[in-house]
């Protein structure tokens, strides 16, 4: 049982190793006006780069809005595909504003940090306690009153995507089954014209040793245009929007795993912002009914708390990098099934 997480953590280290995912975390660090590729996001000023992350969909999206749309006018898409396009484009768009509510929770945690260094040098010199005191609890207020903003997205926005997802997940694998079963069902009238014309030969020749050579020439005549129908053509252009169909469903159910794996990961991070204002609005109050501050009980969880917030800090950046590297891999396969079917 201990294999599999091994094995699935391994093929994400690999992903994360990838040329095609070191250019998408490039391309975010080129974005937000980063000098150094080796620097980490949260050594930026966190106010800084929420700011500079306002049109970041736009500069990740391949292929971009403005390509997608003459493309829509000029090959006619079928309407699922460009449902697609707009769910995956949405899609990218919440990544984008949960990178923002990383840079917003790392802004919010520097007052926590403040307040456990005071704690520390509390420890170190209780000379100057009471007035330290209140400064650790202005910070810890200060944080408390923050609002979490992982909220709007982790609980209120990834449900209701993941059911959009879905619904137009069958939409497509219900077309291809339909369409599946047209191209059979031409295929099998195909065979029996063929049988048809066949059968139709037969009397054909068989009444040619009644009839005058020249009705013989009329009725055959009559046989070879039963041949000529348009179901080849017909057939042939269902197929290549069946196969479109079915590229995008895949791309679709990929998308889906990909975003409800960033969705638990952004309910877990949410999860540990609102356990850190809920100890600290503890340490609050207790500061407040009896004047004490307990320095032991700040420094030794908030320590650990910051050690569990930074994890799920990175584990949900990389995975919104991964999130975005795979949306734009679907979207070019699907846009190469177009041009080339």
């Amino acid at each position: 049982m201990s294999s599999k997480p091994s094995s699935v953590n391994g093929e994400y280290t690999q992903a994360f190793r990838t040329k095609s995912y070191a250019e998408m975390y490039a391309k975010v660090q080129s974005h937000i006006g980063r000098t150094s590729t080796g620097r980490s996001l949260s050594s930026l000023p966190p106010s800084t780069d929420a700011q500079s992350m306002g049109y970041l969909s736009d500069s990740l999206l391949e292929p971009g809005q403005e390509t997608l749309a003459n493309m829509i006018k000029t090959l006619n898409f079928h309407g699922l595909l460009v449902d697609y396009f707009q769910v995956s484009s949405d899609a990218c768009d919440v990544c984008e504003l949960l990178l923002r509510g990383i840079y917003q929770i790392r802004t919010n945690y520097q007052r926590i940090r403040r307040a456990t260094e005071l704690a520390k040098l509390v420890f170190e010199d209780a000379s100057h306690a009471d007035e330290q005191s209140r400064l650790i609890c202005q910070e810890l207020s200060a944080f408390a009153s923050l609002t979490n903003p992982l909220f709007a997205i982790a609980v209120v926005q990834f449900p209701g995507m993941h059911d959009n997802h879905m619904v137009l997940f069958h939409e497509l694998t219900s077309k291809c089954k339909q369409m599946r079963r047209r191209m059979k069902l031409a295929r099998a009238c195909k065979r029996v014209g063929g049988i048809g014309l066949m059968v139709s030969s037969a009397v054909i020749s068989a009444t040619a040793l009644v009839l005058a050579s020249c009705s013989a020439g009329m009725c055959i005549g009559k046989g070879k245009s039963i041949g000529s129908t348009s179901y080849p053509e017909k057939s042939s252009s269902t197929q290549a929007v069946c196969a479109q169909l079915d590229v995008t469903a895949k791309g679709v159910y990929i998308l889906t795993n990909d975003m409800d794996s960033v969705s638990t990961l952004a309910g877990r991070l949410h999860n540990e912002v609102e356990h850190g204002r809920s100890r600290a609005r503890m340490v609050v109050r207790n500061y407040a009914k009896t004047g004490n501050m307990v320095r032991e009980v700040v420094n030794e969880f908030f320590d650990a708390h910051n050690a569990r917030f930074l994890e799920r800090v990175e584990e949900l950046e990389k995975h919104i990098y991964l999130c975005l590297l795979t949306v734009n891999r679907s979207r070019g396969l699907v846009v190469e099934e177009i041009l080339t079917s």
